[in-house]
């Protein structure tokens, strides 16, 4: 078998697109409310600096794996300590880490205790623990399970989404000439200037997405060319670009319906107007699914992250204090749940972006650029295996 392929046969640049996608389309994409807050407030501008984004995070990821797979850095410790050529700027993406997880899964949880509290009566803090028995079961239980599916999650949340698309449009209300026509009325953040406001915004949402530089980066050791790198990068910036783009024309096209950015979960929103009861209860199972594979990940994550504060340097591990790490963390998220997906998404998402500027994107592109430029390699004799010098 080639090695550029993986062992099911899939070339490995459509693998590593994958994994960008499957961190991408979860579920502050799948809810709709990531969407709102950083592109479609702003109008046709926002929907246009999809593109921007997508760019600007997949030269930043492109730079990141070529590094990765040349200077064999993949994992995220040995990825900044080649980077950077110092050990202890790790503590720096130790601490976006920690936001991410406060962040996304916080987020996450208060998406699903909404959504069981308005569809099924389910108190919100009922369902938050619900989120919580099921993460520890899974954690303790079926952790193969987990991981195996959750490669899997992203094309089942891409393909129900693109199947409300598709009801949307068949079937829907929505008004994309009026919505354009109307856009500086229905949307403050569409006036004057909108377009340096977007594109501000675009380059936030990129640098919050450039977390997945870690997983990237445990991937890159199969791709054996810097063409299979670029082809990497190619088609994820293509399939998120295109995607996106999709899923924020249809919400912009009901902002002249009702206000719809207004909304803390839009998608569901729109599944109501439709009606459709069964495919209403799938999108929710979906949405929970994902949820649990998100925070089950970040349970993972933080354990091989951060048990080196808490573990012995030497000897046997111990499995009580990682449980202790997951259920600290577990219940900080359920108690910054309460803060609602929209203000986490808005805020805690943009801080992230501004951490993630100047720790992993901006030096992925200028350090590492630099580092698998051509130029660089030959003047220190680096062996660049795939590299045309």
């Amino acid at each position: 078998m080639e090695k550029s392929k993986s062992k099911k046969g899939m070339p490995v640049f459509i693998g590593i697109a994958a994994v960008w996608m499957g961190t991408h389309f979860g579920p502050g994409v799948a809810s709709g409310t990531q969407l709102n807050q950083y592109y479609v407030q702003f109008g046709l501008a926002g929907i246009f600096v999809t593109i921007i984004a997508m760019g600007f995070l997949g030269y930043a990821l492109y730079c990141s794996m070529e590094f990765s797979r040349l200077y064999q850095a993949y994992d995220y410790q040995t990825w900044v300590e080649k980077l950077f050529g110092n050990k202890y700027v790790v503590i720096l993406f130790d601490i976006s880490f920690l936001v991410t997880i406060l962040t996304a899964a916080s987020g996450s949880m208060n998406a699903v205790a909404v959504l069981l509290e308005s569809n099924f009566g389910v108190n919100y803090w009922i369902g938050v623990a619900i989120i919580i028995v099921c993460t520890m079961l899974l954690c303790a239980f079926g952790a193969r399970l987990v991981r195996a599916a959750s490669s899997y999650m992203m094309f089942i949340v891409v393909g129900i989404l693109l199947v409300i698309m598709i009801l949307l449009a068949m079937n829907g209300d929505g008004d994309l000439s009026g919505s354009i026509a109307n856009q500086a009325q229905n949307l403050p953040a569409a006036g004057s200037g909108s377009w340096l406001s977007a594109i501000w915004s675009a380059i936030i949402y990129g640098s919050f997405q450039a977390t997945i530089v870690a997983n990237i980066a445990s991937v890159a050791g199969d791709l054996t060319s810097r063409r299979e790198s670029k082809k990497a990068a190619i088609t994820g910036f293509l399939a998120n670009t295109i995607l996106l783009i999709v899923l924020c024309t249809m919400l912009f096209s009901y902002t002249n319906v009702y206000a719809i950015t207004d909304e803390a979960l839009p998608f569901f929103s729109l599944l109501q107007r439709l009606g459709y009861e069964s495919v209403t209860v799938i999108y929710i199972v979906i949405v929970f699914i994902a949820v649990l594979s998100t925070v089950v990940g970040f349970a993972f994550a933080g354990v091989a992250r951060f048990s080196k504060y808490y573990q012995p340097k030497s000897g046997k591990k111990s499995a009580l204090r990682d449980a202790i790490f997951v259920g600290i963390m577990l219940i900080a998220c359920a108690v910054a749940s309460q803060i609602g997906i929209v203000t986490l998404v808005s805020t805690g998402y943009k801080i992230l972006g501004y951490l993630n500027l100047p720790i992993i994107v901006l030096p992925a592109i200028i350090l590492g650029g630099h580092k698998i430029s051509k130029k660089y390699l030959r003047k220190n004799r680096i062996d660049a295996p795939g590299v045309d010098m």
